[in-house]
């Protein structure tokens, strides 16, 4: 007689096939990265800098790191929010859109992405149909990132990889006083680098 209940041991089954998210959605997890050494200062005022780091090139596009110092609070609202693009504090009218923090690329064949661009709209289906389907734009995509009152950084998905040519990235954050910035980038280190990634498991 034991005073615990007896533990039933369900029967063994199958697992079920692993979920991949599509490449679009963001940096695979199974994969290592080319490492680009980037330290490019994207805008700057007198109490604020906006700067990208760490670009991790992979096939399917470039995992990087957004990141923001301020000597002072923003004139709105609290510094992770402005830059994550959700503010709680005040409302999201017309005054806050154009004055905050924006920033995006144009690629070599002239398309453009940035992190004000209007939400996806994703298809209806099943999960098989909505695996398979693609975004007909670029994307950069928030990954979540965090810091403190004038430090935050954050992590940020561009997809697809950029094709060869000149990368321009642009900058603009009126309420900080940095106007409109464009900076250029040469995509052969991103490319070479993301030739160099691999993936984690052999095959099959």
């Amino acid at each position: 007689m034991s005073f615990f209940p007896e533990v039933t041991v369900p029967d063994e089954r199958d697992e079920s096939e692993e979920y991949t998210s599509p490449a679009w959605w963001g940096p695979p997890d199974d994969v290592l990265p080319g490492v680009v050494p980037v330290e490019l200062v994207l805008g700057r005022s007198a109490s604020t800098v906006v700067m990208l780091t760490g670009i991790r090139a992979f096939p399917t596009g470039l995992d990087m790191t957004l990141g923001v110092r301020v000597r002072t609070r923003p004139k709105r609202g609290e510094l992770h929010s402005e830059v994550l693009g959700g503010p709680c504090d005040h409302d999201m009218g017309a005054g806050w859109q154009a004055g905050r923090l924006k920033w995006g690329f144009e690629l070599a064949d002239g398309a453009r992405v940035t992190n004000v661009d209007p939400p996806l709209d994703l298809p209806d289906g099943d999960d098989e149909g909505a695996a398979a389907w693609e975004p007909d734009r670029p994307l950069l995509t928030d990954r979540g990132g965090g810091g403190g009152s004038r430090c935050v950084d954050h992590r940020c998905w561009l997809w697809p990889l950029p094709p060869a040519g000149s990368l321009r990235v642009v900058c603009q954050w009126l309420d900080q006083d940095i106007d409109l910035t464009v900076t250029e980038l040469d995509t052969r280190p991103l490319l070479e680098a993301a030739a160099r990634a691999h993936p984690l498991w052999p095959a099959g």
